[in-house]
C-alpha cells in the first residue's frame, strides 16, 4: 500500500462531489438487492477517466463494471473536480481515488457515500485499458505537479525507461501538511483508508505513518500545572490521558489527527458543550506511552468517525524492532542535513529486510529499472513496519546505521533506497563513501545482514 500525504477531512464540497459521484453510479448500475458495500475506483489514462465497481455482500466480494466511462457522460466533471479538490501543492493529488457505497436497511435502504485517495500508490490495470505508462506519469505530472521527493519511485522509474523527463518543483514549493488544523494529514488519509477497507496491510499502513509526526491526546482531565518557562505541563502537572472503555471491556488510549475529531468526541461525553484540553505528542511518543503502560489494550486514532483501533500486540511489534525515528522525519520535512546526522550518529540504526534462502539471509534489493539487470539498489528501512509495508514475509534484521552502509558498500551496491515507500531516500555509493569519510574511526565491516541482530518476521 502506498503513501497517501491526502489533504484534510472532506468539507462540505468534497462530500458534494462524493455523492454526486455515488449517486451516478447508483443511478447507472444494476444490481441485485441486498449488497453492504459498493466500491468504485476512478482513475485517468490515456485521457479518459477508467472505473472499476466491486460489490460486497457479507465477506464475499463480486467484481462488476471496468472500463472508460464515456466521454460525454455527465459525471466527468464532478471526477475532474474531485481531482481538484484532493490537490494539494508541491504534494499532488490522487492517481486512483476510490468512492464506498454503504447501504443499510434493506429494501429501502439508506446510502452512506465517503472516499478516499492514493496519491503514491501505481494505477493497477483493470480491464483491457493496458498498464499506466510514462506518458500517463506526464500528464498527471504537468497537471498536478510536485516536488521531486513527492514523485513515487515507480513513476520515476517508468519515465527513465522510457526516456521521459518528469517535470518537479523545487522542495519550498510544498505546502504545509496542515492548512486546516489536521496535524498529521499521513495518518488521516491511511486511517480513512483503512475504514474503507479493513485489512492487515491497510493496519501496516496506519502504523507506518505514526512513525514519525504528531497526534493530540485529550488531556481534559489533568491537574495542569504551567511550568517555570511557561510550558503548559510543567514538571508538578498530574497528566491523565483519556481513555475509553470499548464494548467488549478492553480499554483504548485516544489519539486524535486535529483537533475537530477530539472536539466530535469531547462532544458526545460533555452535551453541555465546551472544549477539549488537548496535548500535541510525538506520534512515535503515543505509541510507547500504550506499550509501556499494561492497562491499555488498544491505540484508537480519530474514534468519533469510521477510525482505526490498533491492538497491543500490534504497537508492540512496531516498538521493540531498532529504529530511526531521526532519519524518518527528516525524510517526511525533505530536511537534508537532519537525514544525514540521523545516518551518522553514533547510536544510530538501520534494518534491513531479508529473506532466508538456504540458511542464509539475504537482504532485499529494489527492482531493477532495466528488464534483466542485475539488482544494484540496496533497501535499507528506518523501522519495522516500514518493512512489513513492503513485504510482510521479510525478516527484519537491524545493524548500526554506520555499519549498513558499509555493509552496502562491501556488497557492490550502487546506490542505497532508504525505505520503500514515500517519503524515500536514495544515495550513491560514492555519497556513502564520502558520508563514512566523515566519521573519525571506520565503523567494523560485520556482515549487517548477517551479523545484525534478528527481529523476526515483518509482518509479526
Amino acid at each position: 500500500m502506498s503513501e497517501t500525504p491526502a489533504s484534510p477531512p472532506p468539507g462540505p464540497e468534497r462530500q458534494e462531489l462524493l455523492n454526486t459521484i455515488g449517486s451516478w453510479v447508483l443511478s447507472v448500475l444494476r444490481t441485485e438487492p441486498g449488497w453492504d458495500r459498493m466500491v468504485v475506483d476512478l482513475k485517468f489514462q490515456g485521457g479518459r477517466v477508467h472505473l472499476r465497481v466491486r460489490e460486497q455482500r457479507g465477506q464475499e466480494v463480486v467484481p462488476g463494471t471496468a472500463g472508460p466511462i464515456k466521454e460525454d457522460s455527465a459525471v466527468i466533471p464532478a471526477v475532474e473536480q474531485l481531482r481538484e479538490n484532493v490537490h494539494v501543492p508541491g504534494r499532488g493529488t490522487w492517481f486512483t481515488a476510490t468512492v464506498v457505497i454503504l447501504a443499510e436497511g434493506w429494501p429501502e435502504p439508506t446510502h452512506r457515500i465517503g472516499g478516499t485517495y492514493d496519491l503514491d500508490g501505481e494505477p493497477r490495470q483493470w480491464g483491457t485499458e493496458g498498464p499506466f505508462t510514462a506518458q500517463d506519469v506526464l500528464a498527471h505530472l504537468e497537471r498536478f505537479p510536485r516536488t521531486r521527493a513527492r514523485i513515487p519511485a515507480w513513476a520515476a522509474e517508468l519515465a527513465q525507461q522510457d526516456g521521459v523527463e518528469l517535470p518537479a518543483l523545487a522542495p519550498g514549493a510544498e505546502q504545509p501538511a496542515d492548512p486546516e488544523g489536521v496535524v498529521h494529514p499521513l495518518v488521516r488519509a491511511a486511517v480513512d483508508r483503512f475504514a474503507s477497507a479493513p485489512d492487515n496491510k491497510a493496519m501496516i499502513e496506519v502504523i507506518r505513518q505514526c512513525m514519525a509526526g504528531s497526534l493530540l491526546l485529550d488531556v481534559t482531565a489533568s491537574d495542569l500545572v504551567e511550568g517555570r518557562g511557561g510550558e503548559t505541563v510543567g514538571p508538578e502537572s498530574t497528566l491523565r490521558v483519556q481513555t475509553l472503555r470499548e464494548p467488549d471491556g478492553t480499554r483504548s488510549l485516544a489519539a486524535y489527527t486535529s483537533a475537530a475529531e477530539a472536539q466530535a468526541m469531547f462532544d458526545r461525553h460533555h452535551p453541555d458543550g465546551g472544549k477539549p484540553v488537548l496535548l500535541r505528542e510525538s506520534a512515535v511518543k503515543v505509541l510507547k506511552m500504550l506499550a509501556d503502560d499494561p492497562q491499555h489494550d488498544h491505540l484508537v486514532i480519530d474514534p468519533a468517525r469510521q477510525g482505526c483501533r490498533i491492538s497491543r500486540p500490534q504497537v508492540e511489534w512496531a516498538m521493540r524492532a531498532p529504529r530511526n525515528d531521526a532519519v524518518k522525519t527528516a525524510m517526511l520535512e525533505n530536511n537534508m542535513s537532519q537525514l544525514l546526522a540521523g545516518l551518522l550518529a553514533p547510536d544510530a540504526m538501520l534494518l534491513l529486510g531479508a529473506r532466508v534462502q538456504d540458511g542464509r539471509a539475504v537482504p532485499v534489493y529494489a527492482k531493477p529499472q532495466e528488464e534483466g539487470a542485475a539488482p544494484d539498489t540496496l533497501m535499507l528501512f528506518t523501522s519495522a513496519p516500514e518493512i512489513a509495508a513492503l513485504d510482510t514475509t521479510l525478516e527484519v534484521r537491524s545493524a548500526p546505521a554506520r555499519q549498513a552502509l558499509r555493509f552496502a558498500l562491501d556488497a557492490g551496491a550502487r546506490r542505497i533506497s532508504i525505505n520503500a515507500r514515500p517519503p524515500v531516500a536514495t544515495l550513491t555509493a560514492d555519497q556513502l563513501r564520502d558520508l563514512l569519510a566523515l566519521v573519525e574511526t571506520e565503523p567494523g565491516r560485520a556482515g549487517a545482514a548477517g551479523g545484525g541482530t534478528e527481529q523476526g518476521p515483518a509482518g509479526s
